[in-house]
């Protein structure tokens, strides 16, 4: 099912998914409706994120939402594992994580206290990370300024 051996062993990877030109102007003029098409699009069979993902791990379906935490609004997340979902994804549209406080990525396992931190990411980066059906955790802290925006999305079977 997982065939990357770095995410096997310590659940989680981040690394760099290419993004079109397009996806930037989506997020710039806030074209929520079109930006959720194209991950439609690249989400189906044959599709640039689904084949991207194809690299990491054996799955049916895949599933996104658009994520958006503003602040003074934004609450803090709690621990969660995705019930029976392999895989959780995070994909950065932020175009300036640096004016981001807050909105960071915590990822552990079940058992343990201390967690990886990712703070809010730059565009195109996506850190995949595995579920609790491998034992794995993470939640999203509040946002306290700015505005974190993220494709958040599930590998799963049927």
């Amino acid at each position: 099912m997982i065939k990357n051996k770095t995410l096997l062993s310590q659940g989680y990877i981040a690394v760099q998914f290419p993004l079109e030109t397009q996806v930037k102007t989506f997020v710039l003029e806030k074209r929520w409706k079109e930006l959720d098409q194209y991950f439609l699009e690249i989400s189906k069979p044959g599709g640039q994120l689904r084949e991207f993902l194809n690299e990491f791990l054996d799955y049916e379906k895949l599933e996104h939402i658009i994520a958006i935490r503003t602040a003074p609004l934004d609450e803090e997340g709690i621990w969660h594992d995705d019930g029976s979902r392999f895989l959780g994804f995070s994909l950065s549209l932020n175009l300036y994580p640096e004016t981001i406080s807050g909105g960071n990525l915590f990822f552990k396992k079940k058992e343990e206290k201390d967690s990886v931190v990712f703070p809010p990411q730059s565009f195109g980066t996506i850190i995949l990370f595995l579920s609790g059906l491998f034992g794995y955790e993470h939640m999203v802290s509040a946002v306290t300024s700015g505005e974190r925006i993220v494709i958040a999305g599930w590998c799963s079977s049927d």
